[in-house]
């Protein structure tokens, strides 16, 4: 558990912050989070996972007024569930194929939007209002019932 915190939320907080006074004197420069739409509709089986991709998509929002008058951007990654090794790549419909994400990432990253979501991830991302509960514990009692695989 704590390991997830240091590596999803504490090491982009002390790599930027390593690097930000070198990244300002460049004349462009990006730092670009990779949080997930997990920050937004949290899986309650994975809870400080999602905990902490929130926290990092609190902390770029941040990152990104604190630098709005510098020659650096902040730019936000927040994938699906992709089909890669990361959880167990079984090809189950539900996850994104890797070279779609790859593609649709890169044209949004290359686009210059502060947000670099992909068309499946954006519904999740959109998800908060007065109806967010509801959709949270629709999302997490349809994994119940059709949970992810892991491991393999």
């Amino acid at each position: 558990m704590l390991a997830t915190v240091e590596t999803n939320l504490l090491g982009p907080i002390r790599m930027s912050s390593a690097l930000i006074d070198h990244l300002k004197r460049q004349p462009r420069a990006a730092i670009v989070n990779n949080t997930s739409v997990l920050a937004h509709v949290p899986i309650a089986t994975s809870a400080v996972y999602s905990a902490t991709k929130a926290a990092l998509h609190s902390y770029t929002l941040s990152q990104r007024f604190m630098l709005r008058d510098t020659a650096v951007t902040v730019q936000e990654i927040a994938p699906p569930w992709v089909n890669t090794d990361l959880i167990y790549k079984s090809d189950d419909p539900r996850a994104m194929p890797l070279d779609a994400f790859i593609a649709q990432t890169m044209a949004a990253l290359a686009s210059g939007r502060e947000e670099a979501l992909v068309e499946q991830a954006i519904p999740m991302r959109n998800n908060a209002g007065p109806n967010e509960h509801k959709f949270i514990d629709k999302f997490n009692a349809y994994l119940a019932a059709n949970p992810i695989p892991m491991g393999s």
